[in-house]
């Protein structure tokens, strides 16, 4: 008899424990959670939420833009740490999961092969021709190590001479003020050279700043690498870098401009145009 009582209680322990299982297994509620891999700006999402028929995604960059996709495709425009939220619906029940996806921009190689600028926005288009001459749009991107460019132009874009003035210290009133900006300049650097010649210097500006006075500190291969001109649906293209650690100190942000002559310092364009009340320096975020 007392065998018997144990087995019964066995058997309702067992089947109480089945039944759960099986409660759990059917009907394991709506869980909203995903990954991601990122290449450069652009982030690939892969929604593994659970019993869901809806989804919403926010991706925190303050861009407005959200999706309704399971799986969607997102372009950031910046580098940083976005909370990004993905809001799973099954009826009335709701799931959010929200994660960081960390941005650390793209890989940009100085090669002369310019895919990998593909989803970096242009920081500066010009629309004034007469005084942007040869120079058409800039995007630009800072690395932990280099300022990259990549440039745009017209079919005579060739970088006889380049000049390219920089204000390291992110204040317009300090360095070289040259009268082509008056909106805001201050060049604590100008390099200058020829992307034609293979040669050139990085100067760095003493005294007063209305005064043209630059010494040399270092040559074109210790401050700049830069690909070969290239023709991309009618526009002459080049990338270029320049060394962060040859600036000294930086705050943040450099403003810069460049300015493309002839061999005999003609202009033919420069980036932002200059020689108008509003031209300033073009800032760039470090």
């Amino acid at each position: 008899m007392k065998k018997n009582i144990i087995y019964l209680a066995c058997t309702a322990l067992i089947m109480l424990s089945l039944n759960a299982c099986k409660k759990s297994d059917k009907g394991g509620g709506t869980k909203a959670v995903f990954s991601y891999v990122a290449d450069g700006f652009n982030v690939n999402f892969t929604n593994f939420s659970r019993n869901a028929t809806s989804y919403s995604w926010d991706f925190g960059d303050g861009s407005n833009q959200t999706s309704e996709k399971k799986s969607p495709q997102h372009v950031f425009k910046s580098k940083g740490d976005f909370l990004v939220t993905l809001t799973a619906k099954n009826g009335s029940t709701v799931s959010t999961f929200t994660d960081t996806v960390s941005i650390i921009g793209p890989n940009i190689k100085i090669d002369g092969d310019f895919t990998d600028w593909q989803y970096v926005d242009y920081a500066y288009t010009n629309t004034d021709l007469v005084n942007g001459g040869t120079l058409l749009a800039v995007k630009t991107f800072a690395s932990p190590t280099d300022i990259n460019f990549y440039l745009e132009g017209t079919p005579d874009m060739q970088f006889a001479i380049i000049d390219m003035y920089i204000d390291s210290d992110n204040n317009p009133n300090t360095g070289f003020i040259t009268g082509q900006y008056p909106a805001g300049a201050g060049a604590e650097y100008l390099f200058e050279g020829s992307l034609v010649g293979g040669w050139g210097s990085l100067y760095v500006h003493s005294g007063d700043p209305v005064s043209f006075s630059f010494s040399p500190v270092f040559d074109i291969a210790d401050v700049l690498h830069y690909s070969a001109i290239k023709s991309v649906s009618g526009k002459n293209v080049i990338e270029f870098s320049l060394s962060k650690s040859k600036l000294g100190t930086l705050k943040g942000a450099v403003n810069v401009c460049i300015v493309e002559s002839t061999s005999g310092y003609a202009q033919l364009g420069s980036i932002p145009s200059n020689n108008s009340a509003t031209s300033a320096f073009l800032p760039i975020k470090l």
